[in-house]
């Protein structure tokens, strides 16, 4: 058989070392590591919905041996960990994401890696390589078909991590190139996540990055016992992406994923997120602090305001504007953190987005509901969407018109968040857990020695 997309990435992933990772990937993993832990004990919080959830199921499934679930203090079997870790890093939309391929490894990649590793007790290098393996794998075969997952109404990288999460596993096991290769057929048939719920306000698309990072660690097993998976997973006629797709719009990209496979390393390309929403909405965010500045520059007050105008393209329009009436009136958090009009509206009148602004009383103010009912929304034909998430708002109050376009979502490489940043994030998550050390401990696992055992590592997070 000649050679498929399965079995080029699963020779990378078998054959990657940590000595070939160049130095500038080696500095951005760990950063994901630690703004992805972060984010996970903030899921994992006394205080929301992900962590009471959370704590629940880890008294039915917890065991006495296998991997960590952050900021609970409980144990799990490896598969089981993940599924909670991903889960509860996904649970705020604060998880990282790239930009072109909708991929979002670090609620996917990270807790699977974790959790084998602490289970095996293996050194923080061969986690390292792993996890730019998963990286690299997810990023690229979102390339192949771009946004037409999301027009469809498919989580893209729910679909993706999948494939990430069993080419991670493979590694850290020592799996030979044709049990990753198996893996990845496996994993096809599990891979799965739509955005149904990001319409109604209920919680299950939280799931999808845990499940993806469970599906990984499940098809590796069943490959290193057997299994067998179709090296055509990707480009059969009844592969991942005809079955999902078809008919196809336009042409899939199939070379995009192996373009300078080792060579070319997308995995510093991934976005920091500094606020707890969707992606699409952060540049907005942006834009709706230049706005009230310039408002307050011009003696406007937010109550002059009449119309907000805002422009986002398309499949990204409809994911956070529709249906119109709930998205201007959300009544639960996750349904919130996919509303255009409800983040817009909270950040003029309150000044920024944080946890906080997706709490019962924010969803029930008055003012806010108001203030989201002013805002109109169109396509943007000059967006470059999904390579960034740019903004287009313009605010009308009284007789002027306040206008503002922000070319680059935050935490994207053209408007990067500093390592600063990051720890600041990881202070402000996690600090319900660590207390006033809370950002020393961030400090530390940044400082993580590629020797260290990943038990220790897991140690720190533990007050």
């Amino acid at each position: 058989m000649s050679e498929t997309l399965a079995s080029r990435l699963s020779a990378f992933a078998s054959d990657l070392t940590y000595a070939r990772v160049p130095q500038f990937t080696r500095d951005a993993v760990i950063w994901h590591i630690v703004d992805s832990l972060g984010v996970c004990v903030a899921g994992a919080a006394p205080g929301e919905e992900s962590g009471e959830v959370a704590r629940r199921l880890v008294e039915k499934w917890q065991a006495p041996v296998g991997a960590t679930v952050f900021g609970l203090g409980a144990r799990c079997r490896p598969e089981a960990s993940a599924l909670l870790n991903g889960a509860l890093i996904q649970a705020l939309e604060m998880d990282d994401k790239h930009g072109s391929s909708l991929a979002r490894p670090g609620s996917t990649v990270i807790p699977a890696a974790l959790a084998v590793a602490e289970q095996r007790d293996l050194d923080m290098n061969d986690v390292l390589a792993a996890i730019v393996v998963g990286y690299e794998v997810m990023i690229r075969l979102g390339f192949v078909a771009g946004e037409r997952f999301l027009e469809r109404g498919y989580h893209t990288s729910a679909l993706l991590g999948a494939f990430g999460a069993a080419a991670t596993v493979g590694r850290l096991r020592g799996c030979r190139a044709d049990q990753i290769q198996d893996a990845l057929g496996i994993a096809g048939t599990m891979a799965s996540g739509i955005q149904e719920a990001t319409r109604t306000g209920s919680t299950s698309k939280i799931l999808h990055g845990g499940w993806a990072a469970h599906v990984g660690i499940v098809a590796t097993d069943l490959a290193m016992c057997g299994i067998t998976g179709p090296a055509t997973i990707f480009e059969g006629h009844y592969g991942f992406f005809l079955t999902h797709l078809s008919p196809v719009a336009g042409d899939l990209d199939w070379r995009a994923p192996v373009d300078s496979l080792g060579v070319t390393w997308h995995l510093q390309e991934t976005a920091f997120k500094p606020y707890p929403c969707c992606q699409i909405l952060h540049a907005f965010v942006e834009a709706a602090k230049q706005l009230s500045a310039q408002m307050a520059r011009a003696g406007c007050h937010p109550k002059e305001i009449t119309r907000i105008s805002c422009r986002v393209a398309e499949p990204g329009l409809t994911l956070v504007t529709e249906p119109k009436d709930r998205k201007a009136a959300p009544e639960h958090p996750h349904e919130a953190r996919f509303s255009l009009p409800f983040v817009v509206a909270t950040t003029l009148l309150h000044g920024d987005i944080d946890v906080e602004s997706f709490r019962g009383d924010r969803l029930r103010d008055r003012e806010i509901r108001r203030m989201a009912g002013l805002v109109v929304s169109e396509d943007d034909p000059e967006s470059d969407y999904p390579l960034h998430c740019p903004a287009v708002m313009e605010i009308h109050a009284g007789e002027k018109v306040f206008r503002c376009r922000v070319p680059f979502h935050p935490g994207c490489p053209e408007a990067p968040l500093s390592t600063d940043d990051v720890l600041d994030k990881f202070a402000r998550n996690t600090r319900w857990l660590l207390g006033d050390g809370a950002r020393k401990v961030g400090e530390s696992l940044a400082a993580t020695l590629e020797n260290e055992s990943v038990q220790d590592v897991v140690k720190r997070l533990t007050p």
